[in-house]
């Protein structure tokens, strides 16, 4: 994984992309601190780890949520297209 300061990724941005095209990863960094990271899209996102873990904190989430509205059954295609 490649390091870059701000200016550094702003100056030679066509030369960032370039790199993330071929597959490298690039962290931005500020001041030291990193505040970017810029990277090949993946193809299939659940291989991602930031992706399942993101993903995994959200069912989590859903889950301890407490149900609400009303149960409606099972909707017919009557009741969808009043037939």
């Amino acid at each position: 994984m490649r390091e870059m300061t701000v200016r550094e990724a702003s100056q030679k941005f066509l030369e960032l992309i370039a790199v993330a095209e071929r597959g490298e990863t690039i962290v931005v960094t500020k001041n030291g601190k990193p505040v970017a990271k810029i990277a090949p899209p993946t193809l299939d996102r659940t291989s991602d780890p930031e992706w399942r873990s993101a993903f995994a904190a959200l069912k989590k989430s859903l889950r301890s949520k407490r149900r609400s509205g009303y149960p409606l059954g099972v909707i017919t295609e009557d009741d969808k297209y009043g037939a």
